[in-house]
Formats: C-alpha cells, sequence, structure tokens
C-alpha cells in the first residue's frame, strides 16, 4: 500500500509540488495554475488524483490538504530531504552513522558543512577556527581524537578567560600534548581519557555543536549548527564518550609552567 502511494505521488513532479503549494493555503485551480506554471489542464488532472486519493478536497471553491494529505506531503517531502543530504553528504552521514547508528542524515539539512576540497584542503579548520574565536560561550565541551596545535591555539583565549572547560581525549593525544598550566586554569578544566579510536571530534559551546570528522587524522569535515536537535544528539553523543572515559587527575607543581598529571610519569 505504501509504495503503490509513493508511485501515485511521483508519478510526476508537479504532483508533490501542488501538495507544497496547498499545504501553504487552500487555492483555487488558476492560483494554482499560475504558481505551477504548467497547464490548467494538467494542474485539474493532478487535483482530481490527489482528491481520488483522499489527500485534497474542495471547499468553498478552493482546494485544501486533508489530514492524510499534510502526512503524505510531509512524509515525501523529508523523504526527499533524505535522499538529498545522503547525496551530498554520504562520506558525513558514513562516519557519524558509524558513531551512533540512529544518526537522522535530516539532522544536516540546516547545518553549516565545509568539506576538505583539493582546491582547499584547509577549509574545514578555518571553519572551525572562526566558530571558536567568535564563540560567545560559559563553557565548551569536547571530544578531541588528535593533536593539533592549532585546535590547541584557538581554544587558549576562551581557557584564559576561564570559560568552564571539559575534554575527551584519546591515549595518543594525551601523551602528545599533556596540558599546560599556564594556559589552562585546572579549577575550570576538566581531562577525561577514552581508550578508543576515534574518527570524529566535537564541540559544544552554549548554543552552538560542532562536529568534525577525519580521515586517518586529517580533518575532512566541519559541521555547525544551533539546530536544538542537532545539538541534541551531539550532547547525547558527547555524555555517552565522557561516562566511559577516565578522569585524568592534574595537579599544577611549583613550576608555573608545567603541570603534572597524577598517576602518570610524564610531567612537561
Amino acid at each position: 500500500m505504501g509504495y503503490d502511494r509513493g508511485k501515485q505521488l511521483f508519478s510526476s513532479p508537479h504532483r508533490l509540488a501542488l501538495l507544497r503549494e496547498l499545504r501553504s493555503q487552500p487555492a483555487d485551480t488558476q492560483s494554482l495554475t499560475d504558481a505551477l506554471s504548467i497547464s490548467r489542464v494538467t494542474v485539474q488532472r493532478h487535483l482530481n488524483r490527489c482528491s481520488k486519493l483522499g489527500w485534497i478536497r474542495k471547499v468553498d471553491g478552493r482546494y485544501e490538504l486533508t489530514p492524510v494529505g499534510k502526512h503524505a506531503c510531509e512524509a515525501a517531502t523529508a523523504f526527499l530531504d533524505r535522499l538529498s543530504v545522503l547525496g551530498e553528504y554520504e562520506d558525513i552521514v558514513h562516519t557519524l552513522a558509524a558513531v551512533d547508528d540512529s544518526f537522522d542524515p535530516l539532522l544536516l539539512a540546516d547545518a553549516t558543512i565545509s568539506v576538505a576540497e583539493p582546491s582547499n584542503p584547509h577549509e574545514p579548520i578555518i571553519h572551525y577556527r572562526n566558530t571558536v574565536t567568535e564563540a560567545a560561550t560559559d563553557s565548551i565541551r569536547g571530544i578531541l581524537p588528535v593533536f593539533s596545535e592549532l585546535l590547541t591555539e584557538v581554544h587558549r583565549d576562551l581557557l584564559k578567560s576561564e570559560v568552564e572547560t571539559e575534554l575527551v581525549v584519546t591515549q595518543s593525544v594525551l601523551e602528545a600534548a599533556p596540558p599546560d598550566a599556564t594556559d589552562i586554569p585546572s579549577d575550570s578544566f576538566g581531562l577525561y581519557v577514552i581508550d578508543e579510536p576515534l574518527e570524529f571530534g566535537l564541540t559544544l559551546f552554549d548554543e552552538t555543536a560542532v562536529v568534525g570528522t577525519y580521515d586517518e587524522g586529517t580533518f575532512v569535515s566541519c559541521i555547525e549548527s544551533t539546530d536544538p536537535a542537532f545539538r541534541e544528539w551531539v550532547v547525547a553523543v558527547y555524555e555517552g564518550y565522557r561516562e566511559r572515559a577516565s578522569r585524568v587527575p592534574l595537579e599544577v607543581t611549583a613550576d608555573p609552567d608545567c603541570v603534572v598529571q597524577s598517576g602518570s610519569d610524564s610531567a612537561e
């Protein structure tokens, strides 16, 4: 039944366009003809078919969607939007679905996305740096899968301003870049280490969520969104990883230029 209804809806691109027009407001045949830029005969044929399917009805000389028609229009629109996102961002969806198999590609629909291209391989990191630099936030939570001097640099001013910061890092990041006490106030910084390989990173600001995908340690895409549903998904992912991570106690030594990881032999 569902497949048959789908064939009826997608048998002509004008049929869904007609439903979308009526989703905004009721309209008569002439208004629909003008809006869709097709012949009046074609419009009337689609109206008759949609009426038989129970998707529209005529009230006081104008057509309007029925409740079933509204759901059919919304379902078809969401379906096409998902296909569009999958077509444009297939690699990103593949990575994020590996992080959480419940990931909905539609969460990317309203996001700002930068992807590394041969002509501009640094676009994602530039995007991320600008986002952090312009952020107005009281707290930051993040997952850092690889050590990068640039990523450390862009957070330094926020850390110096004592923005409350919490990071989950891999063991390799912890070993490559022990935190520096001069730049990181220990009372506003929490560090967690997780023993899992990661092909993504994320940063949560007060209102914005940013996700980065990696390919063999190279930052290949940056996804930024203020959409509450996207941020909610990122929060859930972050909290899941933090729960599996171990807190790294930090102790500031008498030397103001170094910090010791408690239980570790390394210090810088």
